[in-house]
């Protein structure tokens, strides 16, 4: 399986239109510190899975707080 990269998260935040501009998000600040609210970030979630075809329990919601976490996330998982 290859590996996920930012800009593959950035891609599936932009089609979910979370924010106005995906470009000027930071990889390592928190999306809730960047203007996405719980149900923006439920939305990248289910987009999140969808897209690259994962499933996240609702246990490791909680460690995805940056981009960069989750591409370690995804990265990480079998």
């Amino acid at each position: 399986m290859s590996k996920v990269t930012a800009q593959q998260i950035l891609d599936v935040i932009s089609k979910a239109n979370i924010v106005k501009d995906e470009e000027a998000l930071a990889n390592d600040k928190p999306l809730s510190e960047q203007g996405v609210d719980s149900l923006d970030f439920s939305g990248l979630l289910f987009n999140l899975e969808e897209t690259l075809k994962i499933e996240i329990p609702d246990e490791d919601i909680d460690g995805l707080l940056t981009i960069n976490d989750i591409v370690t996330y995804k990265n990480t998982k079998k």
